[in-house]
């Protein structure tokens, strides 16, 4: 499914091929020196002693966009960086250059082999939207506007940015957890403390977009944060065309498959079957605990 390109989209993983080596530490639990050693001490001096808290390797991933049924364009996109950083965006509908500004924004961060951290995320945004916003002028339009959502690969941790709609998930031990949250009218007026019948008195939609990449003033709002690891643990970065299609038990079930490849074509073929009525976009990421160490933090 989807376009195919080769420049910015390495060939899928699988379980026995073409697996990343990038190397996850765990995050480091020694106590302070002035700390009274506890039994809790002993329990956790031996949980990495039997490979309990890492160190980990990006085992597998796949990713894959598809047009729908309905939307005569796809104005998704994504893009995988060396095993490092993963990025999907979503063209926002009803504006000029959807496409253009999603394709822009991925093909700003392969091309700028940017390092994402919790630090550094503002200014690869900023950098991510000027180009979009450049792309948009030299175009004719400065409607333009897409989500961002981006996991980066560290040696003891994944940091997850994101602009927008388009989500990260964790599945782990068979459940599944929203790891970011939406920039959306809706979660404005919840976090305010206000109710969303105030929304209802004004000519405004609850899930429409508060920030978005591609504004000529800049970003107007993101987060960016950093997570630990487990074996076994699952990502998935995935639009609105998957997750606004789909229940959590339905995407519960695709990420249960054996392989990050067949989840993938799983929650497409399922958002496509649920109508189709949106572009869908998924990336799966799957981690293992590695046997040795490989890579060095960037």
């Amino acid at each position: 499914m989807g376009r195919p390109r080769p420049s910015r989209r390495p060939p899928r993983s699988t379980a026995t091929r073409n697996r990343p080596t990038w190397v996850v530490d765990p995050v480091a639990t020694d106590v302070d020196e002035d700390t009274t050693p506890t039994e809790e001490d002993g329990v956790l001096q031996q949980m990495r002693l039997d490979g309990a808290l890492g160190p980990f390797r990006l085992a597998d991933w796949a990713g894959d966009t598809d047009i729908g049924t309905v939307r005569a364009e796809n104005e998704d996109d994504w893009c995988a960086i060396d095993g490092r950083l993963f990025a999907v965006a979503d063209g926002i509908g009803g504006r000029d250059g959807g496409a253009l500004a999603s394709a822009t924004a991925v093909a700003h961060l392969a091309a700028a082999d940017v390092v994402v951290t919790e630090t550094s995320a503002s200014g690869v945004l900023a950098s991510t939207n000027a180009a979009v916003v450049a792309a948009g002028r030299a175009a004719g339009t400065t409607r333009l506007g897409t989500t961002l959502v981006m996991v980066a690969v560290h040696r003891s941790h994944v940091v997850v940015v994101n602009v927008g709609d388009s989500r990260v998930y964790r599945y782990r031990s068979g459940r599944l957890e929203a790891l970011t949250r939406d920039h959306s009218v809706r979660n404005e007026l919840l976090a305010s403390g206000l109710s969303v019948d105030v929304a209802l008195e004004r000519p405004v939609r609850l899930d429409a977009l508060t920030s978005f990449i591609g504004r000529a003033s800049g970003v107007a709002d993101h987060d960016a944060m950093s997570f630990s690891l487990m074996a076994d643990d699952r990502l998935l970065l995935c639009t609105d065309g998957v997750h606004g299609q789909l229940t959590e038990a339905r995407m519960v079930e695709a990420l249960a498959a054996p392989t990050c490849g067949e989840v993938v074509a799983d929650l497409l073929r399922a958002a496509r079957g649920e109508g189709g009525r949106d572009n869908a976009t998924a990336v799966a990421l799957e981690f293992a605990r590695a046997t040795g160490h490989g890579g060095e933090d960037r």
